[in-house]
């Protein structure tokens, strides 16, 4: 991936006056791709170290950073960022709605990286600080996370989403941005979605003992893009928090004490966000970032969890809990969203367990069915069969594709 011309000196400079909000003077940069190819399907990423002079201390410093991108190839990428409003939402994150968290949680809370800069005109640009240079990483994708890193992303997910109903309340406007997350009802979404439902239904064809779930999603037709989106919706007078909307493997990055300890953990991409019921972030979340073995056995314990931590954190700020859902309202809210977890498996599920392939795009499962073809493989890898095999059991056991 070639950085495009515009990520010059002429944007770092901008970036470091506005960071630092002081009169430093850049003296160089470099860039490469911050991650593999095929490891980023809405937006371009680089790393770049700016190396620079701060005239007044007569100093030379060295800062990594983070450059996120629009693609403008004409593609389907750069359509998806269009029509889902990708930057715009990003942007609004960084320079409205974490201000506005942040001063309700405290300033000892932190649930993302730092942004140096942001503009959408002419192109579309974040710098943000580079969490790898603070000990922060991202686990493998392929394998998922063990019990306690999911205890510690849904700590901070009820962080984000208790502050978010304080700030809904203190000014109804922050959240105008987040009425459509990633599945946004429009062509280009529901292409995607039935291309997924598809490949998933004819992968069960060949998974013995799991035809019948196939024939079942079949059977649904249209109906289950109804029902996906559906699942989505915010509902009048419900409980609704602002979701990150897009909590898979690489979306998250932690990290440790010496002694190899879990100590913290980072969100990053803030692309898909929606403001609708918490089940929401936890479906996907549960669907395309846990291990096998904690889909097949502590799915309860990181529900019981999150509601534990939610109301620990309103109580905390002084919210009323008696307008917050009683777990069996709670509870009944997630079983009623299922179908949104099924989407989000037969769709992001199979992008994460795909191997790194240059042809690993939105276009390519969306138009390129050959058995040689990237759908093909991401539907039909042993990864992800072994996670289907646990999750078609449970998502048919709240009697959705029925």
């Amino acid at each position: 991936m070639t950085t495009p011309e515009w990520i010059s000196n002429n944007l770092f400079q901008k970036a470091l006056n506005n960071y630092f909000n002081e009169d430093l003077q850049l003296v160089t940069f470099t860039s490469t791709n911050a991650v593999p190819e095929g490891d980023n399907y809405t937006s371009d990423l680089f790393r770049s170290t700016l190396i620079y002079i701060n005239p007044k201390k007569k100093t030379k410093h060295s800062l990594s950073v983070i450059v996120k991108c629009g693609n403008d190839d004409g593609g389907v990428k750069t359509d998806l960022a269009k029509k889902l409003h990708l930057f715009d939402k990003e942007i609004e994150m960084f320079t409205r709605t974490f201000p506005a968290i942040y001063e309700i949680l405290g300033e000892h809370y932190t649930l993302s990286s730092k942004c140096l800069y942001a503009c959408n005109d002419p192109h579309s640009v974040i710098v943000l600080e580079d969490l790898t240079t603070l000990n922060f990483e991202m686990l493998p994708r392929h394998i998922g996370f063990d019990l306690e890193h999911c205890c510690k992303v849904v700590e901070k997910m009820a962080q984000m989403h208790a502050a978010s109903v304080i700030m809904y309340e203190n000014d109804p406007s922050l959240v105008k941005c987040y009425a459509e997350g990633l599945y946004a009802d429009n062509e280009m979404i529901r292409e995607w979605v039935s291309a997924g439902y598809g490949a998933l239904s004819d992968a069960c064809s060949r998974w013995p003992g799991f035809e019948k779930y196939g024939y079942k999603l079949s059977a649904l037709g249209d109906e289950a893009l109804e029902r996906g989106f559906k699942a989505t919706k915010r509902r009048l007078g419900g409980f609704n928090v602002l979701n990150h909307g897009d909590l898979w493997v690489n979306n998250m990055m932690f990290s440790y004490h010496q002694d190899g300890k879990l100590k913290d953990m980072r969100f990053v991409d803030f692309q898909m966000n929606i403001f609708t019921s918490p089940a929401i972030d936890l479906h996907y979340f549960i669907a395309t970032s846990t291990k096998v073995e904690v889909k097949l056995e502590c799915i309860e314990i990181i529900l019981d969890h999150y509601y534990a931590q939610l109301l620990a954190n309103l109580a905390r700020l002084q919210y009323s809990l008696e307008r917050v859902p009683t777990r069996e309202q709670f509870k009944k809210d997630y079983n009623a969203r299922a179908f949104y977890g099924l989407m989000g498996a037969a769709t992001v599920l199979a992008f994460v367990k795909a191997s790194s392939r240059k042809d690993a795009s939105f276009e390519s499962v969306m138009r390129d069915g050959s058995v040689d073809g990237f759908r093909y493989h991401a539907y039909n890898n042993e990864r992800y069969r072994k996670h289907m095999e646990h999750l078609l059991p449970y998502y048919d056991s709240f009697g959705i594709l029925d």
